[in-house]
């Protein structure tokens, strides 16, 4: 394969800038790098040396580097790593030095970590471990995600594998020896362990897509009239002004997006248009419209109330919104009472249920009773997506075959050819080795690394 190389930290201005070699070539190129030989370097150690043009001999930076022989690298290949100061003319001109080099060429995104999948380094379920581990934003699906770099859900799927290749070596003696009968106490065996695996199967697909959701977000809407204060709320949780906050009733006219950390899990907050009838404004329409079909999709939401209009229950006996409204709430909604600062309100002319949940009672812009508010959010997180002990799916390629294994399995039956019945067997063992990349399909890593940044 050919010699690669790319940035793999962070781009831009930084103290350190760190370049990856790979391949047949990485070490000759360092050599030319710093001017000599490095025979007399040891591996995985760090050195610091002068990086210069391999043909102008000018001077590019003074730096720390190392390399790593083929069987304790990242790739399984032999491995260079080049620690630069992170300036911008630096790293300029590293990048057009190597890419001159011609025995080098840019690496396409994830080809690292593709390569190291390849050299039996890690399988495909450690891979997309490393990349959630990137891409985590929060305590909990850093958790999530290096189990799975860790091996946990390989482990799993190789212990089911055995068990169902153990079962082939049992059946296949008795197809290779047709006049035997099989004993009872065999026949027994078998179908106890399968049925076993099928529901350990089952168990492990009956998860509320918990590992998804914590891996991509959970979303949650705030939904409301207009001028109930659910812009507010948004800055409020996002701490900063990122929705534009008036008097003027639907000034919110598309859905405003904001990622945060609400007790370890990730939030995908949307602050919608207010949601009424009436309107003659077809922006505002549209804004409206949107807003619905994102309170249809959300994990969690917050319908929220200006309490002074709740005084008396007047309006729950606005039927334009009110009625929507009702046929969103769930067991993942929560109902706020906004304005509680206002001192005419009272215990007495607010309703203590509405749509059967007994709302909580905020002030967002005197900060009042929103610690009730972020339990609850957590609280109906953790109901959706808290992280299990046990390896949990984050993929849906994973489910996919996890779903092909289990109909296999629950088509097996020994009172049918005992061929076909192995067969069924091997269909299953073939759908878990394609999660854990045993057997694999050359689009279906095209798919998995082309999500990962170049340099990884």
């Amino acid at each position: 394969m050919d010699t690669i190389f790319a940035q793999c930290s962070a781009r831009g201005k930084a103290g350190v800038a760190v370049f990856r070699i790979s391949g047949e070539k990485s070490i000759e190129s360092l050599e030319k790098l710093i001017g000599a030989k490095t025979s007399k370097l040891k591996a995985r150690q760090l050195y610091f040396r002068k990086i210069y043009h391999p043909v102008t001999k000018q001077l590019i930076d003074e730096a720390m580097v190392v390399f790593f022989s083929g069987n304790s690298s990242f790739t399984g290949e032999d491995s260079v790593e080049i620690h630069t100061h992170g300036s911008l003319a630096v790293i300029k001109m590293l990048n057009e030095v190597l890419e001159s080099m011609p025995d080098l060429r840019l690496a396409e995104g994830g080809e690292f970590s593709r390569r190291s999948f390849l050299n039996g380094k890690m399988d495909l379920t450690a891979a997309e471990g490393l990349a959630d581990l990137i891409d985590a934003e929060t305590e909990l699906q850093h958790k999530q995600a290096i189990n799975q770099l860790g091996g946990g859900l390989e482990a799993l799927y190789e212990q089911w594998r055995a068990e169902l290749l153990a079962l082939i070596s049992l059946l296949e003696a008795y197809i290779d020896f047709p006049d035997e009968d099989i004993p009872e106490e065999t026949l027994q065996q078998v179908k106890k362990s399968v049925e076993n695996l099928i529901n350990k199967i089952k168990a492990h697909l009956d998860d509320n897509n918990r590992g998804e959701r914590l891996r991509s977000g959970l979303k949650l809407a705030i939904l409301g009239k207009p001028n109930v204060g659910k812009s507010s709320l948004l800055n409020y949780l996002m701490r900063r002004d990122v929705a534009i906050i008036s008097n003027i009733a639907g000034t919110t006219r598309d859905v405003i997006e904001g990622h945060l950390d609400i007790g370890g899990y990730p939030i995908i907050l949307q602050d919608t248009a207010g949601i009424h009838d009436g309107s003659s404004d077809l922006i505002e329409i549209e804004g409206i419209e949107r807003a619905k079909k994102i309170s249809q999709n959300s994990d969690i939401k917050i319908i929220m109330y200006d309490i002074a209009e709740t005084a008396g229950l007047r309006a729950l006996e606005e039927k334009d919104n009110v009625d929507y409204f009702s046929q969103l709430v769930d067991e993942n909604t929560i109902i706020l009472l906004n304005k509680t600062d206002i001192s005419e309100i009272n215990e007495t002319t607010t309703p203590s249920q509405i749509h059967g949940k007994t709302p909580i009672k905020v002030s967002v812009k005197k900060n009042m009773g929103m610690e009730n508010l972020m339990n609850s959010i957590i609280s109906i997180a953790e109901k959706i997506a808290k992280p299990s002990d046990s390896p949990q799916i984050t993929r849906a390629r994973h489910r996919v075959q996890l779903e092909q294994a289990l109909e296999s399995l629950t088509r097996f039956s020994l009172n049918d050819d005992l061929v076909l019945a192995t067969e069924d067997i091997r269909i299953s063992i073939r759908a878990l080795c394609g999660i854990t990349g045993k057997i694999t399909v050359d689009e279906i890593l095209g798919e998995i690394f082309s999500n990962f940044c170049i340099g990884k």
